[in-house]
């Protein structure tokens, strides 16, 4: 079969090569045929040269985790009972641990003191997670909006009727949109989450983009609207995280996107101003779906992180009862974590996956100064 089909593809290969050969001499052989020909087709071609800007109103999936949560409750109480079975002179045994926990009103290990508070954080910690479906991964209601862009574009056209009324143009030429997205939604308490409103993710996209179109009015009319339907890939490259977002998640991340097609109405307004060389306005719209994909490494929760005020109330109590107060150990949940990530045996909590879906509704406004060939 691969040999019939290479077998094939090589006749084709020389039936073609042959039309083009003896359409050339023929052409050669009477160059008035080739002049016509050449004049017809240079007749019905246009190129455009304009500025594109893409307005874009996004709905946006809540990311979530693909790799499990950051911590789940089994990691608490393995953590739990590694601190317990560290020898005392270990900076995080539970001994230390405990001797570090101030309430600035009872010493020792009275019912009100250290031991006490220790053994609630703990219970407060775990009410938390699970709350929290069983696991501190990524916060509920994370979201992400998309901003504008603009760029330079240059198409090519083709009238493909006589009277110019029907139309096939190829933006063939762009600068590579930059994208940006945002943080957005509100967490379990119904505040703005850590995120909303900062840049998380940058990057670069290519949008190749066909329309055919009719236009209205005959050849010879000064101004001609038309309507018509465009198709455009996404192509995204150089994505990156932000800093703001690495702080955020606890580690070093890596963003892609997938590339999309859409396809969507367009209307316009051709205004001829001599033979050669018209003014063209063109708007549509056109919806395309993607979805991101972050991998963060190295993750790290520490005291203080963002991210911990976007969990369930109980999360920030159990921190306050250990860390806010009069000599407490700020660094309580940074060293709860070390234990986590030792019980693993690792420096950190390690590597997770998130994904997010996003809805895009491009509105994509042109404006271009064109000659006809």
């Amino acid at each position: 079969m691969i040999r019939r089909g290479r077998f094939a593809l090589n006749l084709f290969s020389l039936a073609f090569a042959a039309s083009l050969s003896g359409g050339v001499q023929a052409q050669a052989s009477d160059p008035y045929i080739a002049k016509q020909l050449s004049s017809a087709v240079r007749g019905n071609l246009f190129m455009r040269l304009g500025y594109t800007s893409i307005s874009v109103q996004n709905k946006s999936g809540d990311a979530r985790d693909i790799t499990g949560p950051v911590v789940t409750m089994a990691d608490l109480d393995a953590a739990a009972a590694l601190g317990d079975s560290l020898p005392a002179s270990d900076p995080l045994s539970a001994w230390q641990l405990k001797s570090n926990i101030d309430d600035g009103v009872t010493p020792g290990n009275s019912p009100d003191g250290p031991e006490a508070i220790y053994s609630s954080y703990m219970d407060l910690f775990r009410s938390a997670v699970a709350q929290e479906g069983g696991g501190l991964g990524t916060p509920k209601g994370i979201k992400a909006k998309v901003g504008n862009s603009a760029t330079v574009t240059l198409s090519l056209g083709y009238w493909l009727s006589d009277d110019h009324t029907w139309v096939a143009e190829a933006y063939v030429l762009a600068a590579p949109l930059t994208v940006k997205a945002y943080g957005d939604g509100v967490n379990v308490n119904g505040k703005p989450n850590g995120l909303a409103g900062k840049e998380i993710i940058e990057t670069k996209m290519l949008p190749p983009l066909a329309v055919f179109g009719r236009y209205f009015g005959n050849r010879e009319s000064r101004f001609r609207p038309y309507l018509g339907v465009g198709a455009t890939y996404a192509v995204f490259f150089d994505t990156r995280t932000t800093n703001a977002y690495e702080s955020y998640v606890g580690g070093r991340s890596t963003a892609k996107l997938k590339n999309a097609f859409g396809v969507g109405p367009f209307a316009g307004l051709k205004w001829q101003i001599d033979d050669d060389w018209h003014v063209s306005l063109a708007v549509g719209q056109v919806k395309i779906k993607t979805e991101a994909t972050v991998t963060s490494y190295n993750t790290q929760i520490r005291s203080g992180d963002r991210v911990l005020a976007d969990y369930v109330t109980t999360v920030g109590e159990a921190i306050k009862l250990a860390e806010g107060r009069t000599g407490a150990d700020p660094q309580f949940t940074t060293k709860l974590m070390q234990l986590v990530a030792r019980n693993r045996g690792g420096a950190d909590q390690g590597t997770y996956v998130r994904k997010q879906d996003q809805s895009l509704t491009n509105t994509i406004f042109n404006i271009s100064i064109g000659r006809s060939f």
